[in-house]
């Protein structure tokens, strides 16, 4: 055979190999394909939605509001085909009525009695990520605050001393009604042997100043707003009070928001990624940390970056990941003191597949 013979061979058989149709699946004696890794955060792509979708959504400009803040600055909601319309409230008891109203379509706050009742009633809420917890020491961003005077002077040196105060909490049925409950147990207490009322977390930075009152549970950046104008003393961290991790705050979906699955989830995808690089400069990488305090002043009451260094930031899980054994702890609290029925259930309230579909797509976080 010559060479231009076969040479011409070989070009009908890749001529024909290109014409025939796709091979046959391999034969199950076929050794088989290494399992896929997952994808690692700086390999995901997001696909955007289109149109754009408008979505508002509930804060407290807090400093445990972070990822969402993060997340919205660098861009990752827009790039998810999302429009966020932010809009401030005092707590997220605030944001029930907007919420299930339709004007909301995300809440983001504190853990309240009004949203086991509200699960009770067959009102359509499901919290569905981390929004605020304390693992530590380090992430301990609510603490017992009491007046700087009253400490100077002796008169609060114990749990026990706190009887008689003027205590406050930023609403009734939340999670700081139950850490501050949990405190005075400690004392022998109760709130019924305080003078017990609520106002916002903004309004207690003023009312510490004129001294309207003695105390309260207060969250970041206005604890250190307190610390640092001298009005108030970060008397027990939410650690010390409860002796472990604590499920502050969450974020919660409203029922049809969370039936527009495809919205919901690249909502979360976005936001993930916001607590990610939120963790990346607080932990200890301190990656962009410089940064992300730049976003956190020009969202929250903070404004001056040299507070954050004063300032435990708010502890938010990388994968977004809810503490459910202190959120049923704080469940029990409500159904004790009659806030809450005692047939609310915990499991109809929680939908943590967003969560895990968005750790799923960006693959695991490495501290």
């Amino acid at each position: 055979m010559t060479r231009l013979t076969f040479a011409v061979l070989i070009g009908l058989a890749v001529l024909a190999a290109s014409c025939a149709p796709a091979a046959a699946p391999p034969a199950a004696t076929s050794v088989p394909a290494a399992p896929a890794k997952p994808p690692s955060a700086s390999a995901y792509t997001p696909t955007a939605l289109n149109p754009p979708v408008k979505v508002s959504i509930g804060v407290v400009s807090s400093s445990s509001d972070g990822g969402i803040f993060v997340a919205n600055e660098r861009g990752y909601f827009k790039e998810e085909g999302i429009d966020l319309d932010i809009q401030r409230f005092q707590t997220l008891v605030d944001m029930v009525a907007p919420l299930t109203g339709g004007q909301l379509q995300i809440a983001a706050g504190g853990l309240a009695a009004s949203l086991f009742n509200a699960a009770d009633r067959g009102v359509g809420l499901r919290i569905v990520a981390d929004k605020g917890q304390a693992p530590g020491p380090e992430w301990d961003f609510a603490a017992l605050v009491i007046r700087k005077d009253l400490i100077d002077a002796g008169q609060v040196k114990d749990y026990r001393d706190l009887k008689g105060l003027r205590l406050v909490t930023s609403g009734r049925g939340n999670s700081p009604e139950v850490a501050l409950a949990t405190a005075l147990r400690k004392g022998g207490l109760g709130l019924q042997d305080v003078n017990f009322t609520q106002m916002g977390f903004p309004d207690m930075v003023a009312a510490f100043q004129n001294k309207g009152i003695d105390g309260g549970i207060v969250i970041e950046p206005f604890v250190s707003r307190i610390v640092s104008d001298g009005s108030g003393v970060r008397w027990k961290g939410n650690v010390d009070i409860f002796g472990g991790n604590e499920q502050i705050a969450a974020i919660v979906y409203g029922e049809q928001f969370a039936t527009r699955t495809d919205v919901a989830q690249h909502w979360m995808n976005a936001y993930i990624r916001g607590v990610r690089d939120y963790n990346d400069a607080f932990g200890p990488k301190k990656k962009s940390r410089d940064e992300v305090v730049q976003i956190l002043a020009a969202n929250t009451t903070v404004k001056d970056p040299k507070v954050f260094d004063q300032m435990r930031p708010a502890g938010l899980d990388p994968d977004g990941k809810l503490d459910t054994s202190s959120m049923k702890t704080d469940l029990n609290y409500y159904v004790e003191s009659g806030q809450v029925k005692s047939s609310a259930d915990l499991s109809k309230l929680i939908d943590t597949s967003f969560q895990e579909a968005a750790v799923k797509a960006l693959g695991p976080y490495a501290p």
